[in-house]
């Protein structure tokens, strides 16, 4: 079970704790972006830890300072792991995110797709 202290010593952090069930960290990165990281309740489902990259302000930033890795090295390294991958699409056919399962574990990843063709994590959920 991951908890705040858990959490907090892992990474390095100071965790912040919004309920007994629900706590994480957050961060700006500079480059116009901020990271998150967080462990909520999600549901009957069990809980959920949440990586998302958010941009700052109304304006679009540059992907630079989140496409490291990018969406292709993140999601082979998932592969490599042993979960099994299965995209995901939305509203005419767009594609929303890749899900990756193994036992036991869940995990859905989404793109940000950014200039030059790139495409970056923007957000990852595991459950």
């Amino acid at each position: 079970e991951l908890t705040p202290e858990a959490m907090g010593d892992r990474l390095g952090l100071p965790i912040r704790r919004v309920s007994a069930d629900h706590f994480g960290y957050a961060q700006s990165l500079g480059g116009g972006w901020a990271i998150s990281i967080e462990r909520q309740p999600v549901g009957d489902a069990g809980p959920r830890v949440d990586l998302i990259f958010s941009p700052i302000g109304e304006g679009r930033p540059a992907a630079t300072p989140i496409c490291t890795p990018d969406f292709s090295q993140f999601t082979q390294e998932l592969e490599r792991m042993g979960f099994k991958r299965q995209s995901s699409y939305g509203e005419h056919g767009r594609w929303t995110y890749d899900a990756f399962d193994r036992s036991g574990a869940h995990v859905a990843v989404y793109p940000l797709v950014a200039g030059g063709g790139a495409v970056c994590v923007q957000m990852v959920l595991v459950r």
